[in-house]
């Protein structure tokens, strides 16, 4: 991963309550040079052991900072802010970032899994093997996990897929949904809520408690989706398939 130069102040510090610091880069639209900036600034604070750091989360265009107050003095918010704003100046090399990964994930597109793709073909003005096709031609970057342990946000995907998310959310969506929405792809690794369009569905476990890592995806990833069978789809179901790099 060659490093994102760090143009001088391109990022500012709000507190969110008295433990944890965002650190905001200020483009709002999702961009893969400032999703870029963001992990790079991750793995920065990451290598620095910075005191009382207890959780680094990057974001679309933010990077959260969960701290011990007690570790930076009488003004921490102060104190670290400093410590950061010195430490995102420097420059990065390369061999300070994380190593790139790409994950293929496998999916069944079968209408029983993806119950929005007849309306969404119809809404992009193609028809459902063409909406397989782009959504599997296709490498996304794994923007950030968010709304539940191992949920991966990704992007960006061709500008014909840039639909807005449903005007109501489904209440319940199956664990391994595969689902898209503003030139973005997700998959619930839990039956959950969700207001995302359903194409497909994954065999895969994306987040195990019991493992180390506790998620198959990372931030920073890039990742491939492959056309199975419902037949391969049931067979590696059955056998509770774990993804060969988790």
């Amino acid at each position: 991963m060659s490093p994102t130069p760090v143009p001088q102040k391109s990022w500012q510090f709000t507190p969110e309550g008295d433990a944890c610091i965002i650190i905001r880069f200020r483009q709002e639209d999702l961009d893969l040079q400032v999703s870029q900036l963001c992990l790079q600034a991750a793995q920065s604070i990451a290598n620095a052991n910075l005191p009382g750091i207890s959780d680094i989360v990057p974001a679309f265009n933010c990077v959260g900072i969960h701290y011990r107050a007690a570790c930076w003095g009488k003004t921490p918010f102060h104190n670290l802010c400093q410590a950061l704003d010195s430490l995102l100046a420097q420059p990065s090399s390369p061999s300070g970032t994380a190593p790139d990964r790409t994950i293929e994930i496998p999916v069944c597109y079968d209408p029983e899994y993806g119950m929005d793709l007849e309306s969404l073909a119809s809404t992009l003005k193609c028809d459902i093997e063409q909406l397989i096709a782009l959504h599997t031609s296709q490498t996304v970057r794994v923007f950030m996990l968010g709304f539940a342990p191992g949920m991966p946000y990704m992007g960006l995907l061709d500008t014909k897929m840039n639909v807005p998310r449903l005007t109501t959310p489904r209440p319940v969506i199956a664990a391994g949904s595969v689902a898209i929405a503003n030139r973005q792809t997700v998959i619930y690794p839990r039956a959950s809520p969700g207001g995302w369009h359903i194409i497909g569905r994954t065999p895969i476990t994306l987040f195990n408690p019991e493992r180390t890592p506790h998620t198959l995806l990372s931030p920073g990833d890039t990742v491939r989706f492959k056309a199975i069978s419902k037949k391969t789809f049931t067979e590696l179901k059955s056998k509770r398939h774990e993804h060969p790099g988790y």
